[in-house]
């Protein structure tokens, strides 16, 4: 077999279409020759007949038929995006619904939405910051930054765009006062912050070199549901705390807060910009998409 002419898919879909050659002829406006030899390469390349041939008319063959099936989507298609295309090129306009958690959205999410509205002033952005997993095609949602890993889908596209891990860490005030812990045990003797959801302390999830894991639940007269209100509680030396790596990366670089228990790692969760699979993203879409998956990283990295 051949290489498939692609140029030739337009013809044949026009003799089908006119139903016969000379029509096709006149559609194309090219002759009746040229026709023929585009149908037979066509036909010689995939090995099989596409036509039976009379007098007066082309009939279709079986595989004829299965190939009009494909070849006119295919085209339909193209076409489809080509206008998409250019019409995208001329507005950026319209409403994209972003869903993101609470703290990542509110540090870093938002701030990138404000630039891109800045940009392109006929946008409109609706954000929905929670820290529940919100199905995007139920509840009419565009992205979603999502922390942690996904579950296999042919509904959704993903892209990694950063990781999530946890680090105890306390003020230095606090450490020179308190002492530094030197096994998980040693906790129990300390001023700890738990966090809390729906009420409930959570644990604090570790693992030493040998990849043994630990589910350390603090024992803590002061607990919050807000993770940057507990970063704030810990740089005032309120205590020992198990925080994201990103949101107090900038304290422990500047020394105003301190890594504790270092040789305990916490698991690693992926970050990841989640959309929904469709043949056509709309430009409004992908213009957010594009600088999440842009500037977001950096951002994270950098905390």
């Amino acid at each position: 077999m051949n290489k498939l002419d692609l140029n030739c898919l337009p013809i044949f879909i026009a003799v089908v279409e006119s139903g016969n050659f000379t029509a096709a002829s006149e559609l194309l406006h090219v002759t009746r020759s040229a026709v023929s030899k585009s149908i037979s390469r066509l036909e010689n390349s995939l090995g099989v007949a596409l036509f039976q041939r009379t007098t007066r008319q082309q009939v279709l063959t079986d595989d004829g038929m299965v190939l009009y099936e494909y070849a006119s989507k295919a085209l339909n298609s193209l076409q489809e995006a080509s206008n998409f295309l250019e019409s995208g090129k001329r507005h950026v306009e319209g409403k994209v619904c972003i869903t993101a958690p609470r703290l990542l959205g509110n540090l870093y999410v938002i701030p990138l939405l404000i630039e891109l509205m800045n940009l392109y002033p006929k946008l409109e952005i609706e954000t929905l910051l929670n820290d529940r997993k919100m199905d995007l095609q139920q509840e009419g949602i565009h992205i979603a930054v999502r922390v942690g890993k996904l579950p296999d889908s042919n509904q959704l596209i993903a892209h990694e765009i950063g990781h999530h891990k946890m680090i105890l860490c306390a003020s230095p005030g606090y450490l020179t006062k308190n002492g530094i812990p030197q096994k998980i045990s040693e906790l129990n003797s300390h001023q700890l912050i738990a966090y809390t959801q729906v009420g409930q302390v959570l644990p604090w999830q570790l693992y030493d070199d040998h990849q043994q894991e630990y589910l350390y639940l603090p024992t803590s007269k002061f607990m919050m549901d807000d993770m940057q209100a507990i970063m704030s509680a810990v740089l005032q030396g309120g205590g020992i705390a198990y925080l994201p790596q990103w949101l107090v990366q900038t304290h422990i670089q500047s020394g105003s807060l301190k890594t504790v228990l270092s040789e305990y790692q916490s698991a690693s969760y992926p970050i990841s910009v989640v959309w929904l699979t469709t043949p056509f993203l709309p430009l409004k879409i992908r213009v957010v998409i594009d600088t999440i998956r842009e500037k977001l990283p950096l951002i994270l990295m950098s905390g």
